[in-house]
């Protein structure tokens, strides 16, 4: 079936409004600042096939590897026999989704008339799922001791939601009804999904649909061949190193890349990764595939949002046991870490062949805080922080100041009238840290200083890495500072930067002066 250019825009469209509304529906509904403040979230709107039709504004991480989550949990389960209308699916896994225990996807298959249409698809940080640790820590060693871990299983049908399974969720969870609460906001995201792919097919009929999904991805997968068949053939390649695993903090962990371009398609070799590490540092395959994802975007097909057209000559290579093929019960906690760098050095391999296209790296890791303790109520509290950095440097422009870093999109700390109403805690400084960006022809951008006072006891949890392999410069340009923190009081200490649980006094200050982007070009 032909259909027009103006019908298929139409509908691309409504695709993308009815994501952005599910993605709303989220953030205006959740319980946790870690939603409805920061939006560690992302939702999908799928075809039968589970191909992506539409996705919202949110984590790129996320939305990169929404669609094969769905395809790997319905592949376990059986197939679409295995869904009724009505029904919604839950499931935390890291091998499935690829991510950590405290991201929680949620699916809904859509139904019209009888038959399966699509799917919509939502994911959201909902901060503790139990484990050794508030959080689930920053020195577990296997995915048990992380949290409760959810295979693919109906948490909702066409009666309601399954109180067995929200109970056996709220009673592992030191935030129970809160998280509850952010799950209740996800189902809600779904089925307001559910309603507009039902109202957009009843406007145009399904065939008219399906055509238009039909041209949208061949322009998109058009798009990308026209990308990559303009860079001269060869084998890229790239290496780095993350600071440790988080458990033997005396070795590096080295992360290689090989890219491999050959006419209008691309492999990407990740089978050199290094061995599934003791630390949770590891990813499930599904995640390595979102960074590359995210990284050929950025680099290839910037212009177009992403749709099941995309990737379709990209190919890439995972070996399994690896850290970024995880298999069970490799711990996960800490995935992204390594995911900043492989985007970065993926970028920087094509810098001789696209010089005015690439950047200098960024500051690359999450550079993550977080805090429990008991709030102004008493009850206990977990406050959640990512912070910005900078950005490298390119041909044409500095980098940027204090912004997330490239896996985190739409991610933002929680502003400081939110965290010191709901949390015994001050925020004493928020700046700029001037001079942290590389130095070149142009400069790499800055990152950020953000210093706490704490009223009660409080432990501390800190992730920042990136000090072995800090954001390099390109063409000349200087390497941006490393990350470092400062804590003042009680203790005494600015040689940490990654810690789980450190008790701290009433009084007692942290800084968290994040890292600086590289510098491009020859500053002489």
């Amino acid at each position: 079936m032909s259909i027009d250019v103006a019908t298929t825009e139409i509908i691309r469209n409504l695709f993308l409004s009815a994501a952005e509304d599910m993605h709303s529906t989220v953030v205006r509904s959740a319980f946790q600042p870690l939603l409805y403040e920061s939006e560690d979230a992302a939702v999908a709107i799928l075809d039968r096939n589970a191909d992506v039709l539409g996705q919202s504004s949110g984590l790129p991480l996320f939305l990169g590897n929404l669609d094969e989550a769905v395809k790997e949990a319905m592949r376990r389960r059986g197939g679409e026999s295995w869904l009724e209308e009505g029904d919604v699916v839950i499931l935390n896994d890291p091998y499935i989704q690829g991510t950590h225990l405290n991201d929680v996807t949620l699916f809904a298959p859509v139904h019209r008339q009888g038959g399966l249409v699509g799917y919509v698809a939502v994911r959201g940080d909902i901060t503790d799922v139990g484990g050794k640790d508030p959080g689930g820590g920053t020195e577990t060693i296997d995915v048990y001791q992380e949290g409760l871990l959810l295979s693919p299983v109906k948490i909702c049908d066409a009666r309601g939601t399954n109180p067995d399974i929200l109970d056996i969720i709220r009673r592992n969870s030191r935030s129970g009804d809160l998280v509850v609460g952010d799950i209740n906001a996800m189902i809600a995201a779904c089925r307001i999904g559910q309603r507009r792919m039902v109202e957009i097919i009843d406007r145009f009929g399904l065939d008219v649909v399906e055509a238009a999904r039909d041209e949208i991805f061949r322009q998109s997968e058009a798009s990308d061949r026209e990308a990559v068949l303009a860079i001269p053939d060869g084998v890229y390649t790239g290496s780095g190193a993350m600071d440790n695993d988080g458990i033997d903090r005396s070795t590096a962990i080295p992360i290689p890349i090989k890219v491999i371009v050959d006419g209008d398609r691309s492999v990407v070799d990740l089978q050199g990764s290094p061995d599934t590490t003791v630390g949770p540092i590891n990813c499930g395959r599904a995640q390595a595939v979102a960074a590359i994802r995210v990284a050929y975007k950025l680099l290839f097909a910037p212009e177009r949002s992403f749709d099941g057209g995309c990737f379709r000559n990209l190919e890439i290579l995972t070996r399994p046991g690896s850290m970024h093929h995880a298999l069970e019960p490799a711990a996960c906690g800490w995935y992204y870490t390594s995911l900043g760098l492989l985007i970065d050095l993926f970028i920087s391999s094509f810098a001789e062949v696209l010089p005015q296209r690439v950047t200098a790296a960024q500051f690359g890791d999450s550079m993550i805080t977080y805090f429990a303790g008991r709030d102004h109520h008493g009850d206990e509290y977990l406050c959640v922080e990512a912070h910005a950095g900078g950005w490298g440097a390119d041909d044409n422009a500095d980098g940027a100041d204090g912004l997330i870093n490239v896996v985190n999109g739409s991610f933002r700390n929680t502003p400081v009238e939110a965290l010191e109403t709901r949390y015994p805690i001050t925020v004493t400084e928020c700046a700029i840290r001037r001079g942290s960006g590389g130095a070149g022809r142009h400069r790499g951008g800055d990152g950020i200083r953000r210093s706490y006072r704490f009223d009660e006891p409080t432990q501390l949890f800190l992730w920042l890495d990136r000090s072995v392999t800090p954001a390099w410069g390109l063409a000349g340009g200087a390497d941006g500072l490393p990350p470092r923190v400062e804590i003042r009081g009680s203790i005494n200490r600015d040689d940490l930067l990654k810690v789980n649980g450190l008790n701290l006094a009433a009084g007692d200050e942290l800084t968290v002066l994040t890292g600086g982007g590289g510098g491009f070009g020859s500053a002489d």
